[in-house]
């Protein structure tokens, strides 16, 4: 068995697939010149008694001991049969024919193609072998001789090559160099590619999200007047409780700014969020125009419904599964994770004591969108910071005792930082958008099936951990669309539910 594994760094040339030699000697010894003999030579019996030079001191046992491992063998079918299906092909038939007698086919154009083709392919033990060159390989292990299957054991080479434990589900590339060194068909290439591309086992288990199915959607800048216009709100969690007993991140973004607040909750229900906007959020920034948020509960209960319509504020919904007009709080969202977990301790207990610092310390650096800071761009002046006072460097202008003066200078400094707030987003997204130039949008039908990527949520008393559990869950089936980039699916397991889901969140299904 360990002959079959097909040593890279071995001298022999033939197949891990095909028989053996003696043992202890070459797998099908031959001189260079034995493949291509038309007289019908058998290459077994020439590599009895004509092993590769240097191995010559090596003494050959009798031919009964021989161990003959052919791909029919691992396959778990039978030479016989596999050598009468090759047979049965009449393209083989003819290969056959003119390699073990020179005859050649009366039909001019199978004729003219065995002719063509003739180089390429040996007869051994009976079995067509096609040559192989691996290209990325140099001297003696760039060669290989492959059985050429017929087409009732394609499926059988596919399987032991994608789809058995040992080949583990490898992508279409490693899929197709394990069938290239190992098996010949015409259309090979095409039949791996969508073999592995029908996977079910791979469509939910694999892939990272595509994140770039939809075309991009520029949020309209324009319609912006201003700071805290649009507001976007997204919860994080739960995270380990902290002994104060916060468990959740709720956080607001700015659209217009990046201004960030993000205040640490024990509970994610309606009532937490709507003291904490009002308390937090309201207070401190004024009604915001619009509000964007996801279809959580804890978003579009009555009691957050009537919150809306009480104090004036436009309810906007994104749809399920990071759509993208909440990009931006997403990506914050992995942001401040990031940052806090270079500073809580090891029990991870003490996050809601590092929040508060954590985001002065996003606030006050640079954003690639704005070109500044946040707090710049909120506020039209830089913070007195730490490093500031060590070394003295603090900005004298701003300590007038003239209040008017002061207000004047902070009016102008305010009206220009909205100007240049304005001019960049929109630079941003030119940016953005040039980046994304070769995208192409995928397109979904009614009715079609889809894999629909969902955040791992272990549910209570399970042991799952997310790098062992699958993201792509269903197929799911599409009902409609709502707007350009989102569509309507339907849960099969709850016939009366139809969610809606961005489209970077889904996939297509095609499985088997």
């Amino acid at each position: 068995m360990a002959d079959f594994l097909n040593d890279a760094s071995s001298d022999d040339q033939s197949s891990p697939l095909v028989g053996e030699g003696p043992a202890g000697g070459p797998r099908d010894a031959v001189p260079p010149n034995a493949g291509s003999d038309p007289a019908g030579r058998g290459s077994a019996e020439v590599g009895e008694s004509d092993p590769v030079a240097g191995d010559a001191s090596e003494p050959l046992e009798a031919p009964t001991e021989q161990l003959l491992v052919s791909p029919v063998d691992v396959f778990g079918l039978q030479q016989d049969r596999f050598v009468a299906e090759q047979r049965r092909t009449p393209w083989i038939l003819a290969m056959l024919a003119y390699l073990e007698s020179g005859a050649l086919a009366l039909d001019p154009q199978l004729r003219t193609r065995t002719l063509i083709m003739a180089p390429n392919y040996i007869v051994r033990n009976g079995i067509l072998m096609r040559r192989v060159h691996l290209k990325a390989r140099a001297g003696p292990a760039s060669s290989l001789e492959v059985p050429v299957i017929p087409i009732q054991f394609i499926s059988t080479v596919l399987h032991h090559c994608h789809t058995d434990v040992l080949a583990a589900h490898v992508g279409v590339t490693k899929t197709m160099d394990k069938v290239r060194k190992h098996a010949f068909w015409h259309g090979w290439k095409r039949d791996v590619a969508e073999y592995v591309r029908e996977c079910s086992t791979c469509g939910s288990g694999k892939g990272h999200r595509p994140w770039r199915n939809g075309l991009m959607q520029r949020m309209p800048i324009h319609e912006l007047s201003g700071p805290f216009s649009l507001l976007v709100v997204d919860a994080v969690g739960p995270l380990v409780a902290t002994p104060r007993g916060n468990k959740f991140i709720l956080v607001f973004v700015d659209y217009f700014t990046r201004w960030v607040e993000a205040f640490a909750i024990p509970r994610l229900d309606t009532t937490t969020f709507v003291e904490t906007m009002v308390n937090e959020v309201i207070s401190r920034h004024g009604l915001p125009e619009r509000l964007l948020s996801d279809q959580g509960s804890n978003f579009i209960s009555e009691l957050a419904r009537s919150f809306y319509e009480t104090l004036g504020i436009k309810k906007l919904f994104g749809a399920a599964y990071h759509p993208q007009t909440q990009g931006l709080v997403e990506r914050f969202n992995g942001t401040l994770l990031g940052m806090l977990r270079l500073f809580v301790n090891e029990s991870q207990t003490d996050w809601d004591i590092y929040l508060p610092r954590v985001l002065f310390a996003y606030r006050t650096s640079y954003h690639e969108a704005l070109r500044d800071s946040p707090l710049f761009s909120l506020y039209g002046r830089d913070p007195i910071l730490p490093l500031d006072l060590a070394f003295l460097n603090t900005n004298h202008e701003w300590k007038s005792d003239e209040v008017a003066s002061y207000r004047r200078r902070l009016f102008l400094s305010l009206r220009d930082t909205r100007r240049m707030v304005r001019r960049q987003l929109i630079k941003a997204q030119d940016r953005h958008a040039h980046r994304l130039e070769g995208q192409t949008e995928t397109k979904f039908e009614e009715g079609d099936p889809v894999w629909v990527y969902q955040y791992f949520r272990a549910r209570r008393g399970e042991k799952k951990t997310k790098p062992l559990a699958f993201s792509w869950h269903g197929p799911y089936r599409i009902v409609g669309t709502v707007g350009e980039n989102a569509y309507r699916v339907a849960i099969p397991t709850h016939p009366n539910r139809v969610v809606t889901i961005n489209v970077n969140r889904l996939k297509r299904f095609k499985g088997r």
